[in-house]
């Protein structure tokens, strides 16, 4: 019986074909690489929303996540954050920095009975997160589709602006998608104050327990497709 989140075979063989059409299409842009003459000290950091929730959120990424994937949550606020400019895209503040922060809850953890899909998982315990600090069922919902959509081969447009913005800054800062679209100076700022050391190990070891614990998921099949590599080319460590 196929759990909630699991792909069938032909599923699982489109992802990784399409997983395979973005990054052979982007890889013009990854090969150029990123300018690191750039000074950065004068670039701020966005304001994050001010709100409980948003600081609640906060608190319970740092105790759930470790240091490299809290740094990478907040990094994909901040790239995600840029992408809305260049997109002209409009997303509820509350609901985008929830849904950064929290969203990779789920990633390396153990096998759950009725869920195949780390991404899946994490979207229910981020809405159920949300719901019990008062928040309204849009804003849960809202959070739940950004979280539950981000590792999709390709960008779900017809999910919100969260989603869309929260899945490109996911994919810029694992593999360097988009990365040529960003103000070099804004991606130096980025990585200065949420660094980057280990995260492409760590994440690598993450999605390979992933493609392990959970093989007829997204990530499983993103992993087959050759992701392994896609991480160690990111312009964004080089």
């Amino acid at each position: 019986m196929r759990r909630e989140g699991e792909l069938g075979r032909l599923h699982q063989m489109r992802t990784v074909g399409a997983a395979l059409g973005a990054q052979t299409a982007a890889l013009p842009h990854l090969v150029r690489g990123l300018r690191r003459d750039v000074d950065c000290r004068h670039h701020r950091a966005p304001v994050p929303p001010d709100s409980r929730l948003c600081r609640a959120a906060l608190e319970e990424a740092t105790e759930v996540l470790t240091p490299s994937l809290l740094a990478h949550s907040l990094r994909c606020w901040e790239f995600g954050t840029a992408l809305a400019r260049v997109d002209e895209l409009t997303p509820d503040p509350e609901a985008f920095y929830v849904a950064c922060v929290l969203h990779d809850v789920a990633l390396g953890g153990p096998d759950d009975s009725t869920t195949g899909c780390f991404a899946l998982l994490g979207a229910h315990r981020a809405r159920a997160f949300v719901l019990a600090h008062g928040a309204t069922v849009e804003l849960g919902e809202c959070v739940h589709t950004a979280i539950a959509r981000h590792m999709d081969p390709g960008t779900p447009r017809d999910c919100g602006a969260e989603a869309s913005l929260l899945h490109d800054a996911a994919h810029l800062d694992v593999i360097g998608l988009r990365a040529y679209q960003v103000d070099a100076r804004r991606i130096a700022a980025i990585t200065a104050r949420h660094s980057r050391d280990g995260f492409g190990r760590e994440f690598a070891d993450a999605m390979r327990t992933e493609a392990r614990v959970r093989p007829r998921s997204t990530a499983a099949a993103l992993w087959r497709s050759g992701m392994r590599t896609a991480i160690a080319a990111n312009p964004l460590d080089r």
